[in-house]
């Protein structure tokens, strides 16, 4: 069953906007005295009362909430901006101050209750949102999850929360991040695409693991696949489809 809280809708303002990465703009809106409850992991649906730029898929979306659930007062959300749509443009333009409407928050892909089990988030470019909220909520709480992050991206300029992820795993004794950079010439770490031999070199027995995987429309089912061939069982694997590129 999906893991949802139905607030009323709420009339937010921008409050900050930044770009944090190569093609990735972060937004902290601003609830104006009001509160939200959410579970890392989740999304909330945000809408825009009038667009700046005509977009076919209307003036809603939903995106994964960025912060944790211990920041009270604001929402914040992260995008990419390449091969942006109206409504992404919309929200690049408008200054801060203007005002949103914060909809429906709501989402199964959350950071499990049990933390028995080893988890591995595996993440491809900006499917690294919804974990950012839970490693910040389990740093803060001290909470004793063994976590491992695989992440993926183009290059280290493109890879959004790379100082803040790296700083965790220096600072989290039960954290560890693995960064693969496929088309960075510059980067002398990890390189390769996260394929089954992959898996096996930084996921210490894989089927002993609970994997979450958040990512690109495709990434999904491929990784799927890829822990089949090194014996992972699909009740084993959770996957965040992102839409709306």
């Amino acid at each position: 069953m999906e893991v949802e809280t139905r607030p009323k809708t709420i009339k937010a303002t921008i409050r900050e906007r930044k770009e944090i990465a190569e093609g990735t703009m972060m937004i902290t809106y601003d609830l104006r005295g009001e509160e939200v409850q959410f579970r890392p992991g989740q999304y909330f649906f945000i809408t825009i009362p009038k667009l700046l730029y005509p977009d076919d898929r209307g003036n809603r979306r939903h995106f994964s909430i960025v912060n944790s659930p211990n920041e009270h007062g604001i929402i914040t959300m992260a995008t990419r901006w390449r091969a942006s749509s109206g409504f992404k443009t919309t929200l690049r333009d408008m200054p801060l101050g203007s005002e949103v409407e914060i909809g429906r928050i709501g989402g199964e892909f959350v950071l499990p209750d049990d933390n028995r089990r080893p988890i591995t988030f595996i993440a491809g470019g900006i499917g690294i949102t919804p974990f950012i909220s839970m490693l910040r909520y389990v740093r803060e709480e001290q909470l004793p999850y063994v976590i491992t992050l695989l992440y993926s991206n183009r290059s280290r300029a493109a890879a959004a929360f790379f100082d803040e992820l790296q700083e965790m795993d220096r600072a989290m004794p039960d954290f560890r991040l693995v960064l693969t950079m496929n088309r960075d010439e510059e980067w002398r770490g990890e390189k390769r695409t996260m394929d089954a031999q992959f898996i096996r070199d930084y996921v210490a027995e894989p089927n002993s693991q609970l994997f979450m995987i958040a990512g690109p429309p495709g990434m999904g089912e491929g990784m799927v696949k890829v822990l089949g061939q090194v014996g992972v069982e699909e009740g084993r694997v959770e996957v965040e489809r992102f839409t709306g590129y």
